[in-house]
């Protein structure tokens, strides 16, 4: 079986590393934070030009027809540049759902806008959500909070996942801005924008739902696993940046007349790093593999693979990054310097949706449940 990217994916992954690494520098990032500016607006409009936020969606909604191994193409380098961009956000949480469960009325309102980069996307699937979605006439009106919720202030639509009293699952897109809703800033790891979110008494009409009631559990699994193969994407990226960065200070600083690289410890160290990145590397492609196959139907599931992935983002996310901050020494923690934001980052995607214990259980929990 023949696992290497086609020309084409190849060109997205070149065209996606040109844009970010020209434009996302630590100059960059250092000016928007200072000047207190969590979205890079213009390098999301250089995406967008380059056709790479509608590169998942379909071509009858004018997308170029991919998938979301061409999305990882994209996260890998968002994640190896630390780009503050809702590229996880917009197309794979919301763009990839509205295109494949949407109506048509919903599709053309909103798919346009992403392509274009005029409309940003998220959806509330962090910890600590519980929204309740009871019957009003032909709709449904929201009510309950939705903690950690990336780009919210940003987002033009939200996919709201609520559950009715019935037990069903609904998956409603809300606008933010909207009677009921209230938005409070959070504080995070990384520093990228998140948000605690109520809701009161939202009305959502029936053509703003994805799937229905008799069908919201399949889009709340999909959406699940589609972002999750997409944090470890992101965290593919933050390793191999964070280890590139090592690579090049323990090759530039010397200590006892020779480059601390040639050191015994710190070549063993380095290495136990890149065999974790690629730990990390291989694991997220065969569950986007997987996923891929899956939503072509030509793969009964990806389960056991995305908890394998996040797994290892998970963990081996985390010492990749506890081993970069120990091979740099004290610059490591100053913010002058890069390396801080890919420690950041690799914390905050450990956690998200679920670190290394609570994948391994899921897992353990499915192997124990199969017939002996």
């Amino acid at each position: 079986m023949d696992f290497t990217f086609t020309e084409e994916q190849q060109a997205i992954a070149d065209l996606a590393g040109r844009i970010l690494g020209d434009r996302v520098t630590h100059e960059r990032l250092a000016a928007m934070a200072a000047a207190n500016q969590s979205l890079d607006r213009e390098t999301w409009d250089e995406l967008a030009k380059a056709n790479l936020l509608g590169i998942c969606l379909p071509e009858r909604d004018g997308g170029s027809g991919y998938g979301i191994l061409e999305a990882c193409l994209v996260l890998e380098q968002v994640g190896r540049t630390v780009a503050p961009l809702p590229y996880l956000a917009t197309v794979v949480s919301g763009a990839m759902l509205i295109a494949r469960f949407g109506s048509d009325d919903l599709r053309a309102r909103i798919l346009p806008g992403v392509i274009d980069g005029s409309v940003i996307l998220t959806a509330a699937l962090g910890d600590r959500h519980e929204v309740i979605a009871r019957p009003d006439g032909s709709g449904w009106q929201l009510g309950g909070d939705a903690w950690f919720v990336p780009w919210a202030e940003q987002a033009r639509y939200l996919l709201v996942p609520a559950r009715t009293p019935a037990g069903e699952v609904l998956v409603c897109v809300v606008e933010p801005d909207g009677a009921g809703v209230s938005a409070e800033p959070l504080l995070t790891t990384s520093g990228l924008p998140e948000a605690h979110l109520a809701f009161m008494g939202v009305s959502v009409g029936a053509t703003d739902l994805l799937g229905g009631p008799a069908g919201g559990r399949q889009v709340l699994d999909f959406l699940v696993e589609h972002t999750t193969v997409g944090l470890c994407a992101l965290q593919a990226g933050v390793s191999e940046g964070a280890l590139r960065l090592t690579a090049s200070y323990t090759s530039e600083r010397h200590q006892f007349g020779s480059p601390i690289a040639t050191f015994q410890a710190v070549a063993h160290r380095a290495a136990d790093a890149y065999i974790d990145t690629q730990g990390i590397r291989s694991t997220m492609w065969q569950a986007a593999w997987q996923l891929a196959a899956t939503d072509a139907g030509e793969w009964p599931g990806a389960a056991d693979a995305i908890d394998v992935a996040k797994y290892w983002a998970a963990d081996g996310g985390q010492r990749v990054a506890h081993a970069a901050q120990h091979l740099h020494g004290g610059i490591g923690v100053d913010i002058d310097y890069p390396l801080h934001r890919y420690f950041r980052w690799a914390k905050h995607l450990e956690l998200t949706l679920g670190g290394a214990t609570t994948h391994l259980r899921a897992l353990g929990a499915r192997l124990a449940a199969e017939p002996a």
